[in-house]
């Protein structure tokens, strides 16, 4: 209440705020040996802010970062400008929890079609532990890269692409969703694609996905991507699955 104004107070910039605990999460993150980080007092006006005292007591550390946080930190390494098949340029990124509006906008300009081939289920929306299922992640056991399209007022995301840990550690099962006006256009290719090379790089043996068989698309993609495609006789599904490493030669 009182960063907001109170009585012959002016508000403090919030946005200022912001930006030094960013940075301070951020150094936490980078520096492992940091063992106690005390600012006080911090002075934040309508205008400037300013660490009277700062005291930071380190300590050595033989983990290399990030490892040392108990929740790993938002993978921004896997943040790149790519180029649409009709040379469209797109932002690509791991989801974050502020994504819960665009990814519900996401979904809500889905058709039904897309819906039951992606969930395979009728869904008509998204129940609000669906969403935080979907946005926040750990990103230890989860990957999950969003296309995005910046424009001068808000992002839009135009799909996704997860892999989802199985308990084993060595096992992962995959999912794409794409807008209905963008499917083709090279998109859950590239998300997918680049979510198998984080797969492949953290060591996993196998990632695996349902596909039912009318999503064409989805089989096409899988066989482009080095997927094997077998099809289960009793219902008539696919199933999906590449290996990496040890499991690839075997």
């Amino acid at each position: 209440r009182i960063l907001k104004g109170f009585r012959n107070f002016l508000p403090a910039n919030l946005d200022l705020l912001e930006e030094i605990l960013i940075r301070v999460s951020q150094l936490v993150t980078d520096f492992p040996e940091i063992e106690e980080l005390d600012i006080n007092p911090l002075i934040v006006t309508q205008n400037n802010i300013c660490a009277a005292d700062a005291r930071i007591l380190l300590k050595p550390s033989e983990i290399v970062s990030p490892h040392h946080l108990i929740i790993s930190s938002y993978p921004n390494q896997y943040e790149a400008d790519v180029i649409a098949k009709d040379g469209e340029k797109i932002f690509v990124r791991p989801i974050r929890t502020e994504d819960a509006p665009i990814f519900i906008e996401l979904f809500e300009s889905l058709s039904p079609r897309s819906i039951y081939l992606r969930f395979f289920s009728p869904i008509k929306s998204l129940r609000h532990s669906m969403i935080v299922r979907f946005t926040q992640i750990d990103y230890d056991r989860e990957t999950a890269l969003v296309a995005i399209r910046k424009t001068d007022s808000k992002e839009e995301m135009l799909g996704v692409a997860r892999v989802i840990v199985e308990r084993n550690g060595k096992e992962a099962e995959f999912a794409v969703l794409v807008r209905d006006n963008l499917q083709g256009k090279g998109i859950g290719a590239e998300l997918l694609g680049r979510c198998l090379e984080i797969a492949k790089s953290r060591g996993l043996e196998k990632v695996w996905g349902l596909v039912l068989p009318e999503n064409t698309q989805m089989l096409a993609l899988g066989r482009k991507l080095g997927f094997g495609v077998k099809r289960d006789p009793e219902s008539g599904d696919y199933q999906l699955t590449i290996h990496f490493g040890k499991a690839a030669s075997g």
